[in-house]
């Protein structure tokens, strides 16, 4: 389930999520290959959500969909809210479903990336 939720969000989400895209600034760093938990959005404050970060404090808080400012965005259609910003009505059900059993899976005191499903 994490490799197939990693590459859905790398899919989904790097092309502006990494070093050189239009969210470098957030410190949400999205590609399959990356393993520092923090950079991943594990406990991380938001740096530039504004709004979209929904009054939440962290990217992706383990086992806490409530908390996770990643499902609030990814589930929004409001425009100033939604993630991905691609053009678009309405929300990807399975992705985010792959998603939010991953996140739910995750357990705080174990926050490496890197175990395989």
């Amino acid at each position: 389930m994490q490799q197939r939720a990693r590459a859905w969000l790398e899919i989904n989400c790097m092309h502006c999520h990494n070093t050189n895209g239009t969210g470098n600034t957030t410190g949400f760093h999205l590609s399959y290959r990356r393993h520092d938990p923090p950079k991943y959005g594990m406990m991380k404050p938001p740096v530039a959500a504004g709004r979209g970060s929904g009054g939440l404090n962290f990217d992706i808080v383990p086992g806490k969909l409530e908390e996770s400012i990643l499902m609030y965005r990814s589930e929004s259609t409001n425009p100033g809210i939604m993630m991905p910003e691609l053009p678009r009505r309405m929300t990807d059900d399975e992705g985010n479903a792959l998603v939010r059993d991953w996140i739910r899976s995750l357990h705080p005191e174990n926050l490496k990336l890197d175990d395989g499903d």
